[in-house]
């Protein structure tokens, strides 16, 4: 089965956080952190329901080199992503996306 996948706004924000906070603590180190969420993505899609559900109907992937989860929903055939938090976060911030 082929799904879409859509990115809300607010975990494109996190994205460009995230990305910003790493490029600020060394040179290239941004692009790094987005190849894997950029390969994390692809895992995802490729087969979404393999990932573990974690709060409601939310599943995380977590990538392997930074300590983040990307939050998903999958609905029908259409994955979404809510959030991409860094793992030390409560998951009270973003249970409200």
């Amino acid at each position: 089965m082929e799904y879409s996948l859509s990115i809300s706004e607010a975990a494109e924000l996190d994205m460009r956080d995230a990305f910003l906070w790493y490029e600020n603590q060394k040179d290239n180190l941004g692009l790094t952190f987005e190849q894997h969420i950029s390969k994390t993505i692809q895992n995802i899609q490729k087969n979404p329901l393999k990932i573990q559900v974690r709060y409601n109907q939310t599943r995380v992937a977590f990538l392997k080199k930074f300590p983040y989860g990307v939050h998903f929903n999958v609905l029908e055939n259409e994955i979404i992503i809510v959030a991409i938090f860094h793992t030390s976060q409560s998951p009270k911030k973003w249970e409200k996306r």
